[in-house]
């Protein structure tokens, strides 16, 4: 997968926990980069925060809520993005994605930040959490599951949904617009899509809390 630092390609080669095909990742990458462009009618912070945990994982950046440092490996060690023979891959643990997509989750779901008994069974240290909107942490969630194979279903809208004529789970977001701005309509769609997310992202907190539950009292008998 061609990757790009200040503009000059290099091969990406994605962690061994990344469960989606390599093409797959490219493309979601790409329609997340993009939506980072477009006007807040057609985009929204929950495609922000699918682009930032997809940064996260192809570009080295921090992570999209901890701000954890994810880095990244070169191959061969001494090569930069200049050369084009040259590979690299993210430094992002499997331990790492499980951590960011549980905070990120609870976000999305309105819950309680992971305790400290969370953290340690993740692998992780503890890191303070930044502020930010439900539907980012939205995002951030479903792109993160889906690159750990928690869902299948890929996080945003892509060419390859229309090509299969699926169709869009938010259309508002391809919907004509009056006069550049969207209207009562548009707002009321958005609304019903982030109450839909906040459900999805809920039922799946309340499932993982009471396995985790269920497995540390399992432990302390």
């Amino acid at each position: 997968m061609p990757g790009r630092i200040l503009g000059i390609v290099f091969t990406l080669v994605l962690p061994t926990w990344v469960v989606p095909p390599l093409h797959a990742v490219e493309e979601c990458d790409r329609v997340a980069r993009r939506s980072l462009e477009l006007p807040r009618y057609r985009a929204t912070s929950r495609d922000s925060g699918v682009a930032a945990a997809l940064v996260w994982l192809t570009l080295g950046e921090v992570s999209p809520l901890t701000q954890r440092f994810g880095g990244g490996t070169w191959d061969p060690p001494n090569s930069t993005p200049a050369d084009s023979t040259a590979t690299w891959s993210s430094s992002a643990t499997y331990e790492m994605a499980r951590s960011e997509s549980w905070v990120a989750l609870s976000r999305a779901a309105d819950a309680p930040p992971p305790p400290d008994d969370d953290w340690r069974r993740l692998g992780v240290e503890p890191a303070p959490v930044k502020e930010c909107e439900r539907e980012y942490a939205y995002g951030v969630w479903r792109a993160l599951a889906w690159l750990l194979g928690v869902r299948e279903d890929f996080p945003i809208y892509t060419s390859w949904h229309r090509s299969a004529e699926i169709p869009h789970d938010r259309p508002h977001l391809r919907a004509p617009v009056r006069g550049g701005q969207p209207g009562a309509a548009w707002d009321a769609a958005e609304q019903a899509a982030q109450d839909q997310a906040h459900r999805d992202a809920r039922w799946y907190w309340e499932h993982v809390r009471s396995r985790l539950d269920a497995t540390a009292d399992s432990a302390g008998r």
